[in-house]
C-alpha cells in the first residue's frame, strides 16, 4: 500500500553547493516504512510498475511516493529529509556524494544496451549534424547552444559526448571547453540549463538550437521543422543507481530490500515478453506528456536492460563523469555497497564498466 505525495522543489544551483528545498505533503497522517522519490520522466518506470502492480504489496512494505521532475530535484528532496531512497544518474549521484557524507549508492536499475544513450531535437534551421560535432561551431567560432537541465545525468551525457568528439579529433580542445561551458549570459558557453518543462518551448523559440533530454526529444519530434537523432555509439555510456540515505540504510534496512525485491519484480514485468506491451502502454499513459506513445515507450524500455543488479566498475564510471564535470579529487568508493543485492537475488546479468573505452559491457 502507498500513499502518494507531492514535492515541489526549488533548486538552485551555485559551484557544487545544493540549496534548500520546500515540500508540500498530502496525506500525511498515515505511517509508512519508506519514502521514494520519484521520477516522473523515463528511466524510473520500475517504481511506477512495482505501484501499478501490487510489487510493494507482495513484499509487506508500505510506501510513500513523493514525484519529482527528474534527478536533480530527487537529490535534492533526499538532501533535505524529505525522501530515503531514489533512483539518479551520474550527475546526481557524484553531486550528492561531493555535497555530503550522508547517502549509498546499493544497486543499478537499468543499463543502456548500446553505446548510444543521448538522444538530440535538433532544429533543422541549425544546420547540425550530430555525428559530426565540428558543426557545432559557427564560422565565427561561436558555438550553437544545447538545451538540457544540468541537474540530471543528461548533463555529463552530453559533455561525454563533446569530449569523445574532442578525442576523435572532430574538435579542438579549445573549442570542446567552449561546448561543455554552461552559458552564464557572457561566457557564449554552448550548453543553456533548462528544465525538462520549458525545453520544447525553448527549442521551438529558437533560444536554443537542440536539447539532450529523453522523453523531450520524443515529444519534440513532432515540432515542425525538429529532427531527432542519437550521438554516436561509440561515445555515450549511462546506467542509474539506487540512493538510499545514511538513516534509511540504519533504521529501515529490512524496508530497503524489501523495496529492491519489488523493483526486480517490476523490471522482470518490464523484461517479460508476455507483459512488456502492458508495461509499455501502462508507463506511457503514466508518463501522459502529448507526444509521447506506447509505441515510444517501447523503444524506450527496449533500449535498455531492465534488472536490479550490481555495475562491476561503478567506481571507476562515476569517477570519469565527475572529471568530466569538473570535480577535483572526487572518489565514490566508500559510498557505493552491493550488499543488498545479495540478499534478493544471486541470478542476473552483471555490467562490467571498461575504463579504458568508457563503455559499459555486459
Amino acid at each position: 500500500m502507498n500513499t502518494k505525495v507531492l514535492a515541489i522543489a526549488v533548486v538552485a544551483i551555485v559551484g557544487v553547493a545544493a540549496v534548500g528545498s520546500y515540500f508540500l505533503f498530502f496525506n500525511d497522517e498515515e505511517e509508512y516504512d519508506i519514502v521514494l522519490a520519484v521520477g516522473t520522466k523515463n528511466c524510473y518506470e520500475p517504481f511506477w510498475i512495482a505501484d501499478k502492480y501490487g510489487f510493494f504489496d507482495e513484499e509487506d512494505v508500505k510506501v510513500k511516493m513523493v514525484y519529482v521532475d527528474g534527478g536533480g530535484t530527487a537529490t535534492t528532496t533526499l538532501l533535505a529529509g524529505g525522501a530515503d531512497m531514489t533512483l539518479v544518474g551520474a550527475d546526481p549521484a557524484i553531486r550528492l556524494f561531493n555535497e555530503t557524507d550522508d547517502g549509498m549508492a546499493i544497486a543499478t536499475i537499468e543499463t543502456a544496451r548500446a553505446g548510444a544513450s543521448s538522444d538530440f531535437a535538433v532544429r533543422d534551421d541549425a544546420n547540425i549534424d550530430i555525428a559530426d560535432a565540428s558543426t557545432l561551431i559557427k564560422p565565427d567560432g561561436s558555438v550553437k547552444k544545447c538545451g538540457l537541465d544540468i541537474t540530471t545525468g543528461y548533463y555529463s551525457g552530453y559533455i561525454t559526448y563533446l569530449y569523445s568528439a574532442w578525442q576523435d579529433g572532430q574538435i579542438t580542445e579549445a573549442q570542446y571547453n567552449k561546448l561543455r561551458l554552461v552559458d552564464n549570459g557572457s561566457n557564449g558557453g554552448g550548453i543553456v540549463n533548462v528544465p525538462f518543462a520549458n525545453q520544447v518551448a525553448s527549442l521551438e523559440g529558437n533560444a536554443i538550437q537542440m536539447v539532450c533530454s529523453g522523453n523531450v526529444v520524443t515529444v519534440a519530434q513532432g515540432l515542425t521543422g525538429v529532427s531527432v537523432a542519437s550521438a554516436p555509439s561509440s561515445t555515450v555510456v549511462s546506467c542509474c543507481v539506487v540512493i538510499v540515505s545514511g538513516e534509511a540504510l540504519a533504521e529501515k534496512r529490512d524496508a530497503v530490500v524489501k523495496i529492491l525485491k519489488a523493483f526486480d519484480k517490476a523490471c522482470e514485468f518490464i523484461e517479460n515478453p508476455a507483459t512488456k506491451d502492458e508495461a509499455a502502454e501502462y508507463c506511457a499513459k503514466f508518463y501522459g506528456a502529448d507526444g509521447w506513445t506506447t509505441e515510444a515507450q517501447k523503444t524506450f524500455l527496449n533500449s535498455q536492460y531492465w534488472d536490479i543488479c550490481h555495475m562491476i566498475g561503478l567506481e571507476d564510471y562515476l569517477n570519469f563523469k565527475a572529471e568530466l564535470l569538473g570535480y577535483e579529487g572526487f572518489d565514490c568508493t566508500d559510498r557505493i555497497t552491493m550488499e543488498y543485492l545479495d540478499e534478493i537475488h544471486s541470478e542476473g546479468e552483471l555490467y562490467k564498466y571498461n575504463p579504458t573505452t568508457k563503455l559499459l559491457e555486459a
